[in-house]
């Protein structure tokens, strides 16, 4: 863990009948409070589960994220394997530019990890 954030490395985004998103990701043991995402538009989002958990959704997909631009909210689904342990709805905050050097947490961009850099 580098400056309070941890990385999500499974998770995945689906977009349901009625246009809605969800992203899907491992289960945490506590209870989220006031969840919200917070975007740019580019490669990493991060995920404020509550006050202590600052979670890196790294490497978004580009064909996902214009859905994600235009999102208000999204469901957050937490699973054990293949079983659901909770669903939420999180927030979406678009921001500018999101402060943070990723290298410096060791995250690249998407077109570098494609690339193989």
């Amino acid at each position: 863990m580098a400056g309070g954030y941890t990385t999500e490395k499974s998770f995945y985004v689906a977009e349901g009948e009625e246009g809605e998103l969800y992203v899907f990701l491992k289960a945490k043991n506590d209870q989220p409070q006031a969840p919200k995402i917070i975007y740019d538009g580019k490669d990493h989002a991060i995920f404020l589960r509550n006050n202590e958990q600052k979670i890196i959704l790294d490497y978004i997909h580009p064909d996902v994220r214009d859905k994600l631009r235009k999102a208000h909210q999204v469901v957050i689904v937490e699973t054990i394997l293949e079983n659901i342990k909770d669903s939420y709805i999180a927030d979406m905050q678009m921001v500018e530019d999101i402060p943070v050097d990723w290298s410096k947490i060791g995250l690249k961009t998407w077109e570098d990890v494609l690339l193989g850099k």
